[in-house]
């Protein structure tokens, strides 16, 4: 390359101009450099290189350094040299001597790569107190370029190949990462927020949620408190309490609770996983296994009060989730942060509604949520047996966690994807033991299906729940057809479950923002206290302590919030799956208020009040829900039991929760006013909830024609059904003929 001109112009102001070696690093901060008036800031004599010791870049070094100069155009006359003198050019040097020139790599240089001096584009030789640079030694993968992001604030050098393989992957991935910061560096109103880490790769990751002052979170060697680990237990109890009061009347039996005791009782009854008689492997039965455990001898048949009494098998779960929510935000935040933390979890208006019924995703989260905190003692552990013993038991505690719904494996797998690829949080070998660990504890359930002949069930139906999750087939969720619109649940949900949207939304900023802020500093290796290895990693200085678990814990973040994005966007959208982001988002808190109180005065003290109100709406929410009732399955099935006679009477349905729990009964579809005459269905339940909001084949408008021609003779009011509404066919209020009189066959 004979010569460059710059991407930018430079101004003619006495400032220092910085420019990107080939590595993609800026130069050290107290070196020399050009300024764009012209002149030089000088810096010491550097050392002679040895005559012993031969320059190891050769040719290729001096391709980087004429690559990647960037020069003052010139506006005196003086043409500038693109680092060659053609032969006889005398310049301004001595006569008979040669002025010096890139290619001569025997001159001892120093420093990463500088913009051109005025003195190299005149021909004049260097002032003596001034070296020519001296590269260091670098180690980029073999043929690979800097980062695209990178070059565009540097002239345009040769474009190599990139590497293939993960190497490969890992510099794409940094291009686009590089590329996202040069265009929020380039938005004013971010660009105050990025500059800092973005100018700076050699940025500590902890000066991103501590700024100047020392690491808060626990490091190895601190014992807790004891006034700690009293509130955590306070916390604990409170969790529980919150949870357990009023907790078989203050939310309506759900149809999946029906099916996960139907498929604990087939345990007790020695029939392994079935759902009414049938094989069940659309989730794994760890979760299944444990409910079992409170189910004193087998039913016969689900009823509403069987269902509801095995309701309290998930407070266990409650009160470990909420230890192990302030367990792992305490070993990045301080202690009062991850007591925030463990509050905004314990009083969440959303967790408390999956945590109050039999449902999975407690379960599920808890074998998260430990096996993150065993990978965040890993993280900060030295090198050796205790490191890998925790590492494993992370993967362990993992492959449980998809061993109960395989759910976990987005909040799981992808960070360790985002570790082995971009060699982030962990070493790429940790990462990849990590996940097989993982795999290895979920195949030891599918070596069981296969041991006992269940393997094609289990093949059957997993894949089916893979399609669906994917987002290939949409059955159920919010991208279903007949669901209701997203937006419109956000709606009606806001006076239920409102603080937890403030909280999902604050808190996902602020992982996002996190994560954008960190990414130049997650590549770490090594023990506290080491010295990297690659010249790439934070730029060869030691790291500083919790780096290691603040690293580890933004590639989970961003794992995170890259499944639940993809999930929302092209997946299968249902009202659980925020489950798996409001729980992590509960751990972000801990990190969201460690962060603001460490901002402007004011700025602390206006998030310090919307912490108090948010924990305050949050309490309010839970005592209007605990205080009124929601069980209008439970009055139902009192009234059906001891009013109508199971072998005389069918019954019409116009939702899909009641069949589950009248056992016994001749039960068919209800849809339209023609179905109770020909199944001869004498009674129809109808919910309007329900049908409102399309989640029942029964519209609205029917009902309305039930209510003009049939009487009422039962209705209950709740929260979440609305009014389930009994109409009795055998009396029609219009002259009509009957529906399902006499003994039914």
């Amino acid at each position: 390359m004979t010569g460059s001109s710059p991407l930018v112009p430079l101004d003619r102001v006495p400032w220092r101009v910085r420019t990107a070696g080939p590595d993609g690093r800026w130069d050290p901060p107290g070196t020399a450099a050009l300024r764009t008036d012209g002149g030089l800031l000088t810096r010491p004599p550097a050392p002679a290189r040895s005559a012993h010791r031969p320059d190891p870049r050769g040719r290729h070094g001096h391709r980087a350094r004429e690559s990647y100069r960037v020069e003052d155009s010139r506006t005196d006359g003086v043409p500038s040299s693109g680092g060659r003198h053609a032969a006889g050019d005398p310049g301004d040097g001595p006569p008979g001597e040669r002025p010096p020139s890139d290619d001569d790599d025997r001159t001892p240089r120093r420093g990463r790569h500088r913009a051109s001096g005025a003195h190299r584009r005149a021909g004049d030789a260097p002032p003596a107190a001034f070296a020519p640079p001296r590269h260091r030694r670098r180690r980029l993968p073999a043929g690979a370029a800097p980062p695209l992001g990178r070059l565009l604030v540097t002239a345009p050098g040769p474009q190599r190949h990139r590497p293939g393989g993960i190497a490969g992957i890992e510099w794409r991935v940094r291009d686009l990462l590089a590329v996202l910061g040069t265009f929020l560096l380039l938005h004013r109103p971010t660009a105050g927020l990025v500059r800092r880490f973005s100018r700076e790769p050699g940025a500590p990751l902890t000066a991103v949620l501590y700024r100047d002052r020392p690491f808060g979170g626990a490091l190895p060697g601190r014992r807790p408190s004891v006034v700690f680990l009293g509130a955590s237990l306070v916390l604990v109890a409170a969790a529980v309490v919150l949870r357990g009061l009023h907790q078989h009347t203050a939310y309506e039996l759900f149809m999946d609770e029906v099916q996960y005791a139907d498929v604990a009782n087939s345990f007790v009854e020695g029939n392994g996983p079935q759902l009414f008689d049938a094989p069940f492997f659309l989730h794994p039965p760890l979760a299944f296994l444990y409910f079992s455990r409170f189910i004193a001898a087998a039913q016969t048949s689900m009823t509403v009060e069987f269902v509801l009494s095995l309701r309290p098998a998930v407070l266990l779960f409650a009160a470990a989730n909420t230890a192990l929510v302030v367990a792992c935000a305490r070993r990045v935040t301080p202690r009062w942060a991850a007591l925030v933390a463990g509050a905004f979890y314990a009083l969440d208006p959303f967790v408390i509604r999956f945590d109050t019924r039999l449902m999975l995703e407690a379960p599920m989260l808890f074998g998260v949520l430990a096996g993150l905190l065993c990978l965040l003692l890993a993280a900060e552990s030295p090198t050796g047996r205790r490191r890998w013993v925790l590492l494993v038991a992370g993967g362990l505690l993992w492959g449980l966690a998809i061993t109960t719904k395989t759910n976990a494996g987005l909040i799981t797998g992808l960070p360790l994807l985002i570790m082995m690829v971009c060699s982030w949080g962990l070493r790429r070998r940790e990462a990849v033991t990590v996940f097989g660990c993982e795999i290895g504890f979920y195949l030891c359930y599918v070596t069981w299906t296969l041991a006992t002949g269940r393997f094609l069930g289990w093949a059957d139906q997993t894949l089916g729940g893979v399609v669906r999750a994917i987002g290939l087939v949409k059955e159920t969720g919010f991208h279903s057809a007949k669901a209701p619109s997203f937006t419109s649940r956000i709606a009606a949900n806001l006076t239920l479950t409102g603080t937890s949207y403030v909280l999902i939304g604050a808190a996902s900023i602020f992982a996002a923002w996190f994560v954008l802020m960190s990414w130049r500093s997650l590549r770490v290796r090594g023990a506290p206290g080491e010295r990297f290895a690659d010249p790439r990693d934070l730029g060869g200085r030691e790291r500083t302590p919790g780096e290691g678990a603040l690293g580890l814990m933004a590639c989970w973040i961003a794992g995170v919030l890259g499944a639940i994005g993809y999930t929302a966007g092209l997946g299968e959208l249902e009202e659980q799956t925020f489950y798996l982001l409001a729980v992590p988002l509960s751990v972000v808190t801990g990190l969201l208020v460690t962060r603001v109180v460490r901002a402007r005065r004011w700025v602390a003290v206006a998030a310090s009040l919307a912490v108090v109100l948010v924990l305050a709406g949050s309490a309010a929410i839970w005592w209007s829900i605990r205080s009124q009732t929601d069980d209008t399955y439970s009055r139902f099935s009192a009234w059906l039991f001891a009013t109508v006679d199971p072998k005389t009477t069918h019954i019409a349905l116009g939702d899909h929760t009641a069949q589950f729990v009248m056992p016994g009964y001749g039960v068919f579809p209800l849809r339209d006013a023609q179905d109770p005459r020909a199944s001869n269905s004498r009674y129809g339940v109808v919910s309007t909830q329900l049908s409102e909001l399309g989640l029942a084949d029964l519209t609205p408008e029917t009902i309305a024609e039930f209510d003009r021609r049939y009487p009422v003779v039962f209705v209950a009011h709740g929260r979440t059904a609305g009014d389930l509404k009994v109409y009795d066919f055998s009396r029609p209020l219009d002259g009509s003929a009957p529906i399902g009189v006499g003994p039914q066959g």
